[in-house]
């Protein structure tokens, strides 16, 4: 039995965050050997060397392929959660704007402060919050609620990018709100969002599956 025995093997990016010996750890071994969660989250990253006083091993990660240029993040939101915040959009009478926006439409917005999340951008006429002063409709992704620190997987600023509900985004004429509603009524449960970005720009793709 060895001396010194590993700490708990985190099952998650979150959890990973409060073992970083481990983490370290588990990125010297071979992908072959690593937990299914960790190979999704380092992607095509290569591993630099890992300090052993490093507190965040896996924001050591990011930081060090961000110099590389193309990074990629896949992220997991609950269905009928994101479908309930794009109706909220669809039906509002007003739409607050974006940056760099100058028409108002519905639209989700997806953002990185507190974890990372999508919402409606419908005005809502009455400003009303939950029991923890947040917005109605607002989304978080699977493994990134509040409280969480997406830097390991979206870098160091914090953002919000724009998710058109209404402009057809497929070749056959469907729009985000439409393929949304379509996969409801087949008993999809995730939407899906993957983003392919650098310094200078950034690519969206969805999925529901």
């Amino acid at each position: 039995m060895p001396e010194h025995a590993p700490s708990a093997v985190p099952d998650s990016v979150e959890t990973a965050m409060n073992h970083p010996g481990e983490v370290r750890r588990l990125l010297a071994l071979p992908a072959g050997q690593r937990p299914a969660w960790l190979n999704t989250f380092l992607g095509s990253m290569t591993i630099p060397p890992i300090s052993e006083t490093s507190t965040n091993p896996l924001l050591d990660v990011v930081m060090a392929n961000t110099a590389r240029g193309e990074r990629n993040c896949t992220l997991v939101f609950p269905l009928d959660r994101v479908l309930a915040a794009a109706e909220c959009a669809a039906a509002a009478d007003t739409h607050k704007l974006g940056y760099g926006e100058t028409g108002a439409a519905p639209r989700l917005w997806w953002v990185k402060d507190d974890g990372t999340y999508l919402m409606s951008n419908g005005q809502d006429p009455t400003g009303t919050r939950d029991d923890n002063g947040r917005l109605p409709h607002v989304v978080h992704a699977d493994g990134w609620g509040p409280g969480t620190d997406a830097r390991s997987v979206l870098g160091g600023d914090d953002f919000r990018e724009s998710l058109d509900l209404a402009t057809p985004v497929f070749e056959d004429g469907t729009t985000l709100l439409g393929m949304l509603r379509e996969a409801n009524t087949q008993d999809a449960t995730r939407f899906v969002l993957k983003a392919t970005f650098d310094d200078t720009s950034m690519e969206l793709t969805y999925i529901t599956e």
